[in-house]
């Protein structure tokens, strides 16, 4: 995600690193080349362009507009539902680990156990669902599965269930530590709906299709009236239905490792500092910083 300050007038300007101008630079380029070709054409043979106007592309842009607007709020929405979704897990977990330090009968081992354990499955959650490998095993007692964060919220639950045994907790308290393990649950499982299911790919297609179709037969509407300002306005136009759709592309997969990412290891690193602070640990992390503008 990117963070940082805003941009001056001069940085807004010119900013590529963190553009989705970056992405679409082909495209774009491509475009010009061939208003380029169009024009030139129209220039030479000035008969062959004159009956075409603009007024059908205007009647399309519009429509494209709308197509494009809907598509990227609906990607929003998918953004927006994970970043809170991720936000509720920190108060979640932060709930979680209260409760267990007030436990006034439990063993510091056991808490700790509780509390990493819980740590454990929020990195493992953030690896599965930026599809990423783990740097390095995080716990020993991590079988090879399918599901690691499943395995580990069952662990979990194990270790509350054996505090209920050794009468560690009254039948209250374990209810309150299950309601959290449920929530976290909820949340797993709303994350991994958002990861594994798409909008739709065939209108996604349709999108496509009708950017590129509408950026390559604009030039011959406009070449016969605007001359060679024609290359200089249908790049504009790419710049904005290819950077709409880009974008929404983007915000589709809000767990990815691009730019416009949520921050899911500095989230999960949040709630490690949040939950070894809860219990007093001795060696607690720094916070991630954003690197280049970009936090992870």
């Amino acid at each position: 995600m990117i963070v940082r300050d805003r941009p001056t007038f001069w940085e807004l300007i010119g900013m590529w690193r963190l553009s989705i101008l970056r992405r679409i630079a082909p495209q774009i380029v491509s475009i010009l080349l061939w208003s380029c070709l169009v024009t030139w054409v129209d220039s030479r043979y000035a008969v062959v362009l004159r009956g075409w106007t603009v007024a059908p592309f205007t009647l399309l842009g519009v429509a494209l507009s709308i197509f494009l607007g809907f598509r990227n709020s609906a990607c929003y929405d998918r953004w927006w539902e994970a970043r809170r979704q991720l936000g509720g897990m920190i108060g979640e977990m932060r709930s979680f680990a209260r409760i267990c330090v007030s436990l006034p009968k439990i063993h510091q081992t056991d808490l700790e156990a509780l509390v990493r354990d819980a740590i454990t499955y929020t990195y493992e959650l953030m690896y599965v669902l930026r599809k990423a490998p783990r740097p390095s095993p995080l716990s020993a007692e991590i079988p090879n599965t399918r599901n690691v964060p499943d395995h580990i919220l069952r662990r979990l639950g194990l270790r509350v269930a054996a505090q209920l045994e050794k009468g560690v907790i009254g039948e209250p308290v374990y209810k309150l530590l299950e309601e959290r393990l449920t929530a976290f649950t909820d949340f797993q499982v709303a994350c991994e709906r958002i990861r594994s299911t798409p909008t739709p790919f065939t209108y996604t297609l349709l999108i496509h299709r009708t950017a590129y179709a509408y950026c390559f037969l604009l030039p011959f509407g406009l070449a016969g009236t605007m001359g060679w300002a024609t290359p200089l306005f249908t790049g504009l136009v790419a710049y904005a239905f290819f950077g709409l759709d880009a974008l929404g592309d983007e915000l589709e997969d809000p767990f990815g490792d691009h730019v416009n990412a949520l921050p899911l290891l500095a989230l999960a690193r949040t709630i490690e500092i949040n939950l070894l602070e809860a219990i007093g640990a001795d060696e607690v992390p720094e916070f991630l910083q954003p690197i280049d503008s970009v936090l992870t």
